[in-house]
């Protein structure tokens, strides 16, 4: 189960990681805009909501020792 939640995590960290560049991309290098700096931002929810299970998921781990 903790294999599966350092997947997650990981892929969860790579989505504002691949959000950000992408953006660069996009716009062939131009300034960001505050739009660009929210969606950046709103991307990284996906990595809270895997450590947010992650911490409810270890009480069950550990009882399932």
């Amino acid at each position: 189960m903790k294999r599966f939640f350092l997947l997650i995590q990981i892929l969860a960290i790579l989505t504002p990681v691949t959000v950000f560049f992408g953006y660069i991309i996009m716009d062939e290098g131009d300034q960001f805009t505050a739009e660009h700096y929210m969606i950046t931002g709103l991307s990284t929810l996906p990595f809270c909501l895997a450590l947010l299970v992650k911490y409810l998921m270890s009480d069950i781990d550990k009882n399932s020792d």
